[in-house]
């Protein structure tokens, strides 16, 4: 137990003043990209500070994976240079017990990774837009729930054009929608004063109802009708909203919003994916880490450590890049997309973990 409390302290120094260096490194950066924007705006210091603030969390939760990579190149790498781990196999201890130890500590960052995802990111990114759009930009709130001369995409072929829209009140007026054949020649209208969205289900009021054939068209007038459309108003404005804005239920319901009105959902299902991947991305982390850090790494410094952290940042973001480009072009699934970077990364880890002399 004392060798893992110490095995464990050597690895959460470098992991937390990487990880803060980095987020750090990042929101400065993020702060001198705007600064013309800043002082063009004449925008409050406390405002523009509280807003990069807000947005810290999810910065250091990007670099995590290359932070836990560092952290451990630079704790074993240590030990092994300092010759400590030739003293712990002297004393009867296997490696495998401290690998193992480092795969416990990479699934549970992980884990911990999931759980801010869900818990504190949505909140803390949320409100730095918040920032952003009142004080930074200085938008006005209104504009989010009311829309006019609004055109909706249905499905069935179907386009709906609305002169009011109210998402506050899950009204609208002066309501048009058109359905269209497969040749793109309208086939049904519904024409429509107002709709309330009650119990679920639109209620139409003061309308007509067309139906055109090949020998001309048909009218129904109606005072009220339901049944009509069953989309949902929050449907009517889907805005792409940055997956981080969403714990992993929201961000569901998100990708079946879109997919009601017929909107492609194939890079969004991806991402979703790429959250469960997210968890053993540390675990990988630890397999290639680890070896490297137990061979090369401890018979050169901590520049070359650093360095290959950052190859190896790069090639695992590209694949990551090139997994998702494929899984939005449909060449491979949503899921495949997601997991291709950890799926190889994982068999060139265990293969250089098993060449470790243990």
């Amino acid at each position: 137990m004392l060798l893992y409390r110490y095995l464990s302290r050597e690895f959460i120094k470098p992991l937390i003043f990487s990880t803060a260096s980095f987020g750090g490194l990042v929101m400065i950066s993020e702060f001198f990209r705007e600064l013309n924007y800043y002082l063009e705006k004449k925008v409050n210091f406390i405002d523009v500070f509280a807003y990069l603030l807000c947005n810290l969390p999810w910065w250091c939760i990007q670099v995590l994976p290359v932070s836990v990579l560092l952290a451990v190149l630079f704790s074993l790498g240590d030990l092994a240079r300092h010759n400590e781990i030739t003293a712990v196999k002297a004393s009867g201890v296997n490696l495998w017990k401290i690998i193992l130890l480092f795969m416990l500590g990479g699934l549970l960052i992980g884990v911990s990774d999931f759980a801010v995802r869900e818990l504190v990111i949505p909140h803390t990114v949320r409100l730095a837009e918040v920032i952003r759009d009142t004080r930074i930009h200085r938008e006005d709130a209104s504009d989010h729930y009311q829309y006019y001369n609004h055109v909706v995409t249905l499905p069935g072929n179907g386009r709906m054009t609305i002169g009011y829209l109210n998402l506050k009140t899950k009204t609208m007026t002066a309501v048009v929608i058109d359905y269209f054949d497969d040749n793109d020649e309208l086939r049904r209208q519904v024409v429509a004063a107002s709709a309330d969205w009650v119990n679920d289900d639109w209620s139409f009021r003061q309308g007509v109802e067309r139906i055109f054939t090949p020998a001309g068209s048909e009218d129904h007038p109606f005072s009220q009708q339901n049944n009509i459309m069953k989309v949902p108003p929050d449907a009517f404005v889907v805005k792409h909203l940055r997956p981080e804005l969403m714990n992993t239920r929201a961000f569901f319901r998100y990708i079946k919003t879109f997919e009601l009105i017929g909107a492609p959902v194939q890079n969004e299902k991806i991402q979703l994916h790429q959250r469960f991947a997210a968890v053993f991305s540390h675990m990988i982390v630890m397999c290639i880490g680890i070896p490297f850090a137990l061979g090369l790494g401890s018979r050169h410094g901590k520049l070359i450590s650093f360095t290959f952290a950052l190859i190896f940042a790069f090639i695992y973001w590209g694949l990551q890049a090139v997994g998702q480009s494929l899984g939005e072009n449909k060449i491979i699934s949503p899921l495949m997309a997601a997991w291709l970077a950890n799926i190889i990364f994982a068999w060139i880890g265990l293969w250089m973990i098993a060449k470790v002399d243990k």
